[in-house]
């Protein structure tokens, strides 16, 4: 008896520690997102976007980057804090204030002692972000306020990690953009202990336009300016720009701004990107990245001229043994009408043809149309499918490979 109480207290003084100390808890191995979501695109290889000059003129070619996050700024944390939680963390009512109609019903396993944005007075964006990393589900709400037994905000939106489903077209989220923000921050962990961070970065402009385009779903301004950048709109750092005079933490942060660049994600102070706060930060090093120009950086085209993404052409794939064949299938929108893309990859190496089959069944099981019946090799493909004249509801779609792997995913066809 004496073991369990010990035990359980040394659980609820980890939990405590979790929550009111400085550093942002540690997420381990949790996958943020599949591989092959838009957030974890390498896009060092994609074409710079035709108006990119403009872009980068209307947010400052001498406008510097600066680190929205680190230790301290007048007695506040400098960034968005997160909480990581487990499954057993009790549901928590949200009262949605503003948003509601655009927002994910509660409850939410947050607690309502969890770190507020700029700290529990502030009078800014407030936001409050829990990571569930026993059901890989992640959990963001936009001017929280915690009141007795319930948290009162604008907005929120929760997301299955595991998943790459987007919100609802013209939706918001805890952000502007209708985007997660945790995906999007630089934390402690992946600079100085994982020394890679293996995703795209959120920052904020102070002028968009009255547009957002994928993986966006919102927009949060009043202008048709076409100079301005739309919301989801993505920027790499020159891939001939010479990190190599910087510290280490900061040349961690500089790849990724090559490799996997950053997200116009919301409205703020041009070209500060956002990160978890954090007292270990060194606040001096980050410091380094304000010498880094607006000038140095490109807009990128990751949609088409009818706003379809582009996806990545190379395999996403890690090198693996043969004998792993790994398939994902997504699709968006959903529910959708009458058009829908869907979105899968091929695993194995690049080397190995598989024989692809998808198609698409009724709730009777009748095959409707088959999309692809070839042999592909490893990577990420996309194919439309129209359902114009067919009756609204549940529809299947069913990947197959040679390798007898299958994935099923039901589409909503509404009128």
């Amino acid at each position: 008896m004496k073991l369990n109480l010990s035990i359980c207290l040394v659980l609820v003084l980890i939990l405590t520690y979790n929550l009111i100390s400085g550093e942002s808890a540690n997420t381990g191995n949790l996958q943020v997102f599949p591989p092959d979501n838009a957030w974890n695109w390498d896009i060092s290889g994609y074409e710079v976007h035709p108006n990119s000059d403009n872009f980068i003129d209307s947010i400052g070619s001498y406008t510097n980057l600066h680190p929205d996050f680190g230790t301290y700024w007048q007695g506040a944390p400098i960034g968005i804090p997160y909480v990581v939680v487990n499954g057993s963390q009790p549901l928590i009512d949200i009262v949605y204030t503003a948003y509601g109609n655009e927002s994910d019903p509660s409850p939410f396993p947050i607690p309502l002692d969890a770190p507020i944005e700029g700290g529990p007075n502030s009078n800014g964006d407030r936001h409050v972000i829990a990571v569930d990393t026993t059901n890989a589900m992640l959990y963001e709400i936009y001017s929280s306020y915690p009141v007795d037994d319930h948290w009162e905000a604008r907005s929120g939106a929760k997301y299955d990690l595991t998943s790459n489903e987007l919100r609802p077209a013209g939706w918001t989220s805890a952000d502007a953009a209708g985007l997660p923000i945790f995906p999007g921050l630089v934390r402690y962990e992946e600079v100085y202990i994982k020394k890679e961070i293996n995703h795209a970065l959120r920052f904020t402009v102070s002028k968009t336009r009255r547009e957002y385009i994928y993986p966006a779903r919102h927009f949060a301004s009043s202008s048709d300016n076409p100079d301005y950048p739309p919301m989801g709109l993505r920027f790499r750092l020159k891939a001939d720009f010479d990190i190599s005079g910087f510290s280490e933490p900061v040349r961690v942060i500089l790849a990724a701004l090559k490799k996997y660049g950053m997200i116009v994600a919301d409205n703020g102070s041009d070209w500060f990107i956002s990160g978890a706060p954090d007292d270990r930060w060194d606040d001096e090093i980050l410091g380094e990245l304000k010498s880094i120009d607006g000038y140095y950086f490109e807009a990128i085209k990751t949609v088409d001229e009818e706003g379809n993404p582009i996806f990545p052409t190379t395999s996403i794939i890690d090198e693996k043994p043969d004998s792993c064949y790994e398939i994902n299938l997504t699709n968006y929108p959903n529910p959708f009408n009458p058009m829908t893309t869907i979105l899968y990859t091929v695993g194995a190496h690049r080397d190995v043809l598989q024989h692809v089959d998808i198609s698409i069944f009724n709730v009777l099981g009748q095959k409707i149309v088959t999309l692809v019946s070839e042999h592909q090799s490893a990577g990420i493909y996309s194919i439309q499918w129209d359902a114009a004249g067919l009756p609204s509801g549940i529809y299947l779609c069913k990947l197959s490979t040679s390798k007898t792997m299958l994935k099923t995913r039901k589409l909503l066809l509404f009128e």
